[in-house]
């Protein structure tokens, strides 16, 4: 989902030319905020799932090489490519995920030595977080 928010620097990086490495790990939702919304929120869910753009047409759109992979079969040829075939040029590597928890995760107010590091129910200050 964060990709949605600066996506449109693919214009940027076409027309500058600049040989960047763009590595989408796409599972289609906002895992941070839906975590945060579970834990401090009473598990009211808003905004949390995305409908993604088709990412290799976007980089078509800017005439940037992309990569697609969707299952865990290719990702080691399509990480090959992706990493060693456009040496000179930007490419876009879009790759499918499985929805999974965004840890680590401070809480708000807590030590960064207090960090929640597993998906286990872990007592929280629900009003510690922003409204």
């Amino acid at each position: 989902g964060s990709f949605n928010m600066t996506f449109t620097e693919l214009k940027t990086v076409a027309e500058q030319g600049i040989p960047i490495k763009i590595m989408i790990l796409d599972n289609e939702s906002q895992m941070m905020v839906e975590y945060w919304q579970r834990l401090f929120h009473d598990e009211r869910l808003l905004a949390v799932r995305n409908i993604n753009p088709d990412y290799r047409t976007l980089a078509d759109a800017f005439r940037i090489k992309n990569v697609y992979c969707d299952c865990e079969e290719e990702i080691e040829e399509k990480m090959r490519e992706f990493l060693f075939d456009y040496d000179d040029e930007p490419v876009l590597f879009h790759v499918r995920i499985n929805r999974t928890p965004c840890l680590p995760l401070v809480a708000p107010g807590q030590p960064l030595d207090d960090m929640i590091l597993e998906d286990i129910e872990v007592e929280v200050d629900p009003g510690a977080a922003p409204s």
